[in-house]
C-alpha cells in the first residue's frame, strides 16, 4: 500500500473526499483494499478463459458450464494465489487449443447478415418494403462494371 506520508493536509483532506465519494458509490473499492484483491476482476478473468476455452473447443458457449467454480470465487473461497496458478496454466493450455483450433480466422459476415435479417423478420414480419436484398446477379454485373472501369481507368 501506499505511504500517504509525503502529502500535505489539504491533500489528505482532499484525497479523503474522494475516498468516500468512491465509497459511497461501490463498496467494491472497501473490500479490495480490506482484502488486498479484487474479487470481483478476478472471477470475471477465471470466467474469460473457461468461455474462450469452450469456444475454441466446442465451438459453442454454455454460460451455466463452470457457475459452481465461478460461484465459489465470488464467495472468496479461493486464494488469489490459486487463481493466479490457474490463470498461468490456463493460458499454456488455450495457446495449444489455439493453434490446434479448426475454427476459423473470422466471422462469415454473410451468414450472420442473413441471420440478423431473419431474427428481425420473425420479430417484425416480412421486411420485403424495408430492405433491399440485391440478387447474385446484380452484385456480379457490379464487380464486373467496377473491374472494367479500373482496366479503362475511368
Amino acid at each position: 500500500m501506499n505511504s500517504l506520508s509525503h502529502l500535505t493536509n489539504e491533500e489528505l483532506v482532499e484525497y479523503y473526499k474522494k475516498y468516500k465519494e468512491v465509497v459511497s458509490y461501490s463498496s467494491r473499492a472497501e473490500r479490495v483494499k480490506i482484502d488486498g484483491a479484487d474479487w470481483k476482476f478476478l472471477y470475471h478473468v477465471v470466467r474469460l478463459l473457461s468461455e474462450c476455452q469452450q469456444i475454441l473447443t466446442l465451438g459453442d458457449l454454455d454460460l451455466q458450464r463452470d457457475r459452481e467454480m465461478l460461484k465459489s470465487i465470488r464467495r472468496g473461497e479461493w486464494t488469489e494465489q490459486q487463481i493466479r496458478d490457474y490463470f498461468t496454466a490456463k493460458e499454456k493450455e488455450l495457446e495449444k487449443i489455439y493453434a490446434e483450433s479448426t475454427l476459423p480466422y473470422g466471422p462469415d459476415e454473410p451468414k450472420i447478415k442473413q441471420l440478423l435479417l431473419n431474427c428481425l423478420e420473425h420479430h417484425f414480419g416480412s421486411l420485403d418494403k424495408v430492405i433491399v436484398v440485391e440478387d447474385k446477379i446484380v452484385q456480379a454485373l457490379k464487380e464486373i462494371q467496377e473491374i472494367t472501369n479500373e482496366v479503362l481507368g475511368e
